[in-house]
């Protein structure tokens, strides 16, 4: 298959309403996939005071977005290519300075991230929840993923997240991805829960990806610091990756949104209905 960009990106961010959802495993795994579709990948970590995309992945990167926003390093010298296919943005964890990224620093990553070009698919993997550097980042991309699983916490944190970017700032284009259930069932069950709540409360149906198989390998492949897709076991949660990516490719690539500064500040955390 043709590795020519397209000339719109598609740019999306993968997201969730609370942590330890599996989002960046997430991230990492679509990105394999559409890499092995032939299409040309960015990810880039927008986590940026608690990065891991890179130790997801065994990189040990020498710069990072960190050099971009404090030092003198160009973009093109922080990206690095990966095993997966697919090419990443590095941040840094445990930095302080990132990780309370002034507004006006905030602004400068968005146009970083606005100016890459020569890739097809540009995927976000932002921190949980609703800082304000998660929604930044969640409204700067046209299109954003919520992975979210069978804890409650997790339904009503997505959906909690999904409500203030619809009533504050208008957004009703969210596509889910249920992870680590048992089967299609009960992925559709937990879709169906989430996307009749915003339909009745918010007045927007969201769409749905498909689910995440729970699976024994998924660990594994963590602690190799691999992602699954690439283990070449033919299992059914490689094959759920695959599906998704197949529906991404054939998205649209809508230009980058950018946030007016009248629109930020400080969002008070809401709660489910």
């Amino acid at each position: 298959m043709s590795r020519n960009p397209i000339k719109t990106p598609i740019i999306a961010t993968v997201t969730s309403g609370k942590g330890g959802v599996g989002k960046t495993f997430v991230t990492v795994n679509l990105a394999a996939s559409l890499a092995a579709r032939g299409r040309r990948v960015l990810v880039v970590d927008c986590d940026l005071g608690l990065a891991n995309v890179d130790i997801m992945l065994g990189l040990h990167p020498r710069l990072t977005l960190k050099d971009v926003l404090f030092g003198s390093a160009a973009p093109e010298e922080v990206i690095l290519p990966t095993k997966a296919g697919f090419d990443l943005l590095p941040a840094c964890s445990g930095v302080r300075e990132m990780a309370q990224l002034l507004f006006e620093k905030i602004q400068i990553v968005k146009k970083v991230i606005a100016s890459l070009e020569g890739y097809d698919v540009m995927l976000l993997d932002t921190g949980a929840g609703i800082a304000e550097t998660v929604l930044q980042f969640n409204l700067l991309a046209p299109r954003n993923i919520v992975v979210l699983n069978r804890e409650l916490t997790s339904i009503t944190d997505s959906y909690a997240m999904m409500k203030v970017m619809h009533q504050i700032f208008g957004r009703d284009a969210f596509s889910l991805i249920v992870n680590a259930v048992a089967d299609d069932r009960e992925g559709e069950k937990i879709f169906s829960h989430v996307d009749g709540i915003c339909r009745r409360f918010l007045g927007f149906a969201t769409d749905y990806l498909g689910p995440i198989y729970r699976d024994e390998a998924v660990p594994r492949s963590i602690l190799r610091q691999e992602p699954l897709v690439l283990a070449g076991t033919g299992s059914r949660t490689a094959a759920c990756f695959g599906h998704i990516a197949g529906v991404v490719s054939r998205w649209g690539g809508p230009c980058l949104r950018a946030l007016p500064a009248a629109q930020t500040g400080p969002v008070a955390r809401e709660t489910l209905h």
